[in-house]
């Protein structure tokens, strides 16, 4: 492939991964977590395509100074510096969500557990026995 073409995509492809990462973000901080699932499936294939991309570019960029000069690989490594800084706000957001919850169903277990223990006494029902006869 073209470098200026490969660049190019990576760029593109960052510029997804950015406008990704702000929706997860509002998702986030606007407590929308049904939103979560398919917004973290959609991360996972864009980063696992832009893996690819970034392992041949360092591999063409160590070969290619002149090529850190372009508009596109600039804006390539500047949105992966914004990916990384949103990353680390959302860290200790996402850290105490996630001791939240686990607060939450530690205390359900341990109402189950309670309510296994509990053992009602079972009422048996009167029965009455006519003879015929």
């Amino acid at each position: 492939m073209d470098p200026l073409a490969l660049i190019a995509q990576a760029a593109a492809q960052y510029r997804q991964l950015d406008l990704l990462g702000a929706e997860i973000e509002t998702a986030v901080h606007s407590s929308d977590f049904a939103a979560l699932p398919e917004l973290c499936g959609r991360l996972d294939a864009l980063q696992e395509q832009a893996r690819d991309f970034d392992h041949r570019l360092f591999g063409l960029l160590r070969g290619h100074q002149e090529l850190l000069d372009l508009d596109d690989t600039r804006e390539w490594l500047q949105r992966m510096q914004a990916i990384q800084e949103r990353n680390h706000r959302l860290v200790p957001h996402l850290r105490s969500i996630m001791a939240i919850q686990r607060n939450e169903v530690h205390t359900l277990r341990q109402g189950n557990s309670m309510l296994q223990g509990y053992k009602p006494g079972i009422a048996q029902p009167e029965s009455r026995f006519s003879s015929a006869g």
